[in-house]
Formats: structure tokens, C-alpha cells, sequence
């Protein structure tokens, strides 16, 4: 006798009912996935949600009545539920829509396919992110900085030093968690950031220009060769490792396969970091699915770098953080804007 299958309840959210036909086409040949709904507008979806109470919501970001931009403002509101928006790569404002809607609370972003080789990838790809955030938790993000309450030292030991670097890597719920914890960074902060985060192709470069245009700091994507310097702020591109090398030289590789499934990985980054700069560099690794990122911050502790973690009352999904923390990879676990507060603490009130 087969095991019983728990079914994810989904709803879409597209003007265009030959979009809808697609995506619902997409799901049928899944055992775990139902269509339970379909809306044509923001607000029809928003009216949806609260009468279908679906799993997870799928829906496009340009829509008459309420665009996807605002009815993720208002699910969020009204009932909170898992939410993975289409946006255009092509259109850097669009995308700019999307990681605000990230912010208010879409928790993944995937391209609206162009061509046939693009609908092709994203019917292998929708249905895992579906089942990936089915489970995840959804977080409110303020709008504006708010007092965090004291960082609690959960049995870690910070110690001040002087830091040059830091490292982030994050997964499902990323951007917007990023965004908040580097929020929170004061500007003139005397260290470099270099990220890794798990995306969809394409949408790395709209990533750095909304955090570009939200932060004081200068936020671009790395170039080889380049060197890390105070006050940038680096992302990882599409399709290459991220690594660090002595003297904050950062470096990018194309040709190493893909670690777990993952290039640019979180795992690279931060080994790199352990072997040429380890008491420099303070690696983070925020919320996200599976382990990547783990071994690397577990290396970096043990060559003698500071290791925080997203805690799990933040964290979309509680993956990488959690399996860091079973492993002893990580010194304190934090929501992200303590986890700033606690960085702020390690390099030394005199900068450099």
C-alpha cells in the first residue's frame, strides 16, 4: 500500500489565464502539488488566500487592480503564507519589485520564462521551490530600524578584534534578511562584505542594485581580482565560486563543479576564508535549505574565526543555520539585526 502523500495546496496569480494553463500544466505530473485556485489580479488573490488558504502562493508581479508587489504587502497582512514570485530578468526595475516583495515577506524569486528554453527550466524548477517553501516559516520584515534587544551570548564567546572581512552566506529568504542585518551596519563600519547567495540565474545583478540603492555602502557584484576593501559590499555573480584570498584579494571560479548542487557556493567562500585569512574574517550563515555553508564555517571556527548563525525564530527555513549549530560551527546564533550588533562588537573602536 502506497504511504499517504501530503498534498500542497497552491494558488496562482496571473492576468493571463494562458500563463495559469502553463503553470497548471507544470504540477500535474506531481503527486504532491494541487492547483486549488487561480486568480487574475492581486486582488482577487489577496480574497483567495483568506477563502482557500493554500500552501503557497505563485504569482506573477505585473497585474492589473493590485500588482504582485502589493498583494504580497497585503497577504502578509491578512495570512501570512509562502509566497514565490515571476519576475522578469530583463526589466531591472521589475526586479527591483521583486526584492522589495521579498521584503514584505516572498520568500523566492524565479524568472517569467521569455522563451521555450526558459519555460522548459522553470517546469523543473517551480515545482522544488514550491515544495521548499511549503515549509517554511513566514517572517514579517519592518519597513525601518527598529531597537533590537540585548545580544544574548548563547554560550558563544565574541571576541574583539580587528576584522577586515565578512563573509554571508544565505538561502531561501536571504535577500530580505540580508538586507536587514547589513541595515544595521553602521556606514562608516571599517570592514568589507562578501556574500553568497542561493538564487535564481539571472537575478544576482537585481539583487546588488537593490541593495545598492537601499544601503550607504557600495554594493556590486565581485570582479577577479579585485581586492575587498572597507565599505563594499560584494555578491557572489551567477555560475562561479567566491573566494577570498590573503590581503582581501577576492577571486572568481567558473571552471571547480558545483559543490551540493551550488556554484557559487557558500562552502567555497568560506573554507577560503579559513585558509588565507581565518582571524580576519567573520563568516555568518543565515537562513536557507540544507547544509551548504556548514563545513566551511565549521573550518573557518576552527582555524580561529568568529562564527554567527541566523537564529531560528528569524529564519525562513532553519537548514543551514541548524545544522551549523549541531556541529558546533558557529559561535552565537542571532536574529539578523543582532547579528550586526554582535559584528559591530568585533572590530575595535578605533578602526583602522
Amino acid at each position: 500500500m502506497d504511504r499517504e502523500v501530503l498534498v500542497i495546496r497552491v494558488l496562482l496569480v496571473d492576468d493571463s489565464a494562458s500563463v495559469r494553463a502553463v503553470l497548471k500544466r507544470f504540477f500535474r505530473k506531481t503527486r504532491d502539488i494541487e492547483v486549488v485556485g487561480e486568480a487574475e489580479d492581486g486582488a482577487q488573490a489577496v480574497q483567495m488566500v483568506i477563502d482557500l488558504q493554500p500552501h503557497v502562493v505563485v504569482m506573477d508581479l505585473q497585474m492589473p487592480v493590485l500588482d504582485g508587489y502589493q498583494a504580497t504587502e497585503r497577504i502578509m497582512e491578512v495570512r501570512p503564507t509562502p509566497i514565490v514570485v515571476l519576475s522578469s530578468r530583463a526589466n531591472r526595475n521589475q526586479m527591483q519589485t521583486a526584492f522589495e516583495a521579498m521584503r514584505r515577506g516572498a520568500l523566492e524569486v524565479l524568472p517569467k520564462p521569455e522563451d521555450t528554453p526558459s519555460w522548459q527550466q522553470l517546469a523543473e524548477s517551480l515545482p522544488e521551490t514550491v515544495r521548499t517553501v511549503s515549509g517554511a516559516r513566514t517572517v514579517r520584515h519592518a519597513r525601518r530600524p527598529a531597537r533590537t534587544a540585548p545580544i544574548p551570548t548563547s554560550g558563544g564567546v565574541l571576541r574583539e578584534r580587528e576584522l577586515q572581512w565578512v563573509a554571508i552566506g544565505a538561502s531561501t529568504g536571504g535577500p530580505a534578511a540580508i538586507r536587514e542585518l547589513l541595515g544595521e551596519v553602521p556606514e562608516d563600519a571599517p570592514v568589507g562584505f562578501l556574500i553568497v547567495q542561493h538564487i535564481a540565474s539571472g537575478f544576482e545583478l537585481g539583487f546588488a542594485d537593490w541593495l545598492n540603492k537601499e544601503l550607504p555602502f557600495d554594493v556590486r557584484l565581485a570582479t577577479d581580482g579585485e581586492v575587498l576593501r572597507r565599505g563594499a559590499v560584494r555578491l557572489a555573480p551567477g555560475g562561479s565560486h567566491l573566494r577570498l584570498e590573503a590581503a582581501g584579494m577576492l577571486r572568481l571560479d567558473p571552471h571547480t563543479p558545483p559543490r551540493r548542487g551550488h556554484r557559487p557556493a557558500v562552502d567555497e567562500m568560506l573554507l577560503s576564508c579559513a585558509e588565507n585569512c581565518p582571524h580576519e574574517v567573520a563568516g555568518v550563515l543565515m537562513t536557507g535549505m540544507g547544509s551548504d555553508g556548514v563545513e566551511g564555517l565549521l573550518a573557518l571556527r576552527q582555524a580561529g574565526g568568529i562564527t554567527l548563525a541566523q537564529d531560528e525564530a528569524s529564519s525562513v527555513v532553519f537548514g543551514m543555520p541548524r545544522v551549523a549549530l549541531e556541529r558546533g560551527a558557529a559561535d552565537v546564533a542571532l536574529p539578523p539585526r543582532a547579528l550586526a550588533r554582535a559584528l559591530a562588537r568585533l572590530w575595535s573602536k578605533e578602526g583602522r
